[in-house]
């Protein structure tokens, strides 16, 4: 039997209700970001979670206010962190540092899929670029 896509909860003194929605990822119509093919999975005031699928390399960014964790699901690839090159495969948790640059790399012929995890949620206003990279202007995590 499949899950219910709302699911109501009463707790025993029938004086709360709260109700939620079970999201799965190929419900959402994903969008193409610099980096790939994205899906913001969910959000909050306080997180945010999307699965992107990476195509391309990403640009050397920086968060001041978001910390940032990426859960690699599938395939592998490359993080760059600071200055420091880490290669990367399902599995890998990678937390990031604030005020921290880095930015995905792929491996040629290899598939990249990873979960970001934002806290507070994400603010496309807290997406600082390096100015003067030699990265590709294309990519966004």
């Amino acid at each position: 039997m499949p899950c219910p896509t709302t699911i109501f909860i009463i707790n025993k003194d029938l004086t709360k209700t709260m109700t939620f929605k079970i999201i799965n990822k190929q419900d959402i119509k994903p969008i193409q970001d610099p980096c790939g093919e994205l899906r913001e999975l969910y959000h909050s005031d306080n997180l945010s979670i999307a699965h992107d699928i990476a195509y391309r390399d990403a640009r050397k960014h920086m968060h001041k206010k978001m910390e940032e964790v990426y859960y690699v699901e599938k395939g592998e690839g490359q993080i760059v962190v600071g200055e420091t090159t880490y290669n990367i495969t399902a599995g890998d948790t990678i937390p990031i540092p604030l005020n921290t640059w880095h930015y995905l790399k792929i491996i040629q012929g290899k598939q990249l899929e990873v979960l970001v995890i934002t806290h507070p949620k994400y603010d496309p206003d807290d997406v600082h670029f390096e100015e003067s990279s030699s990265q590709p202007s294309s990519g966004s995590n």
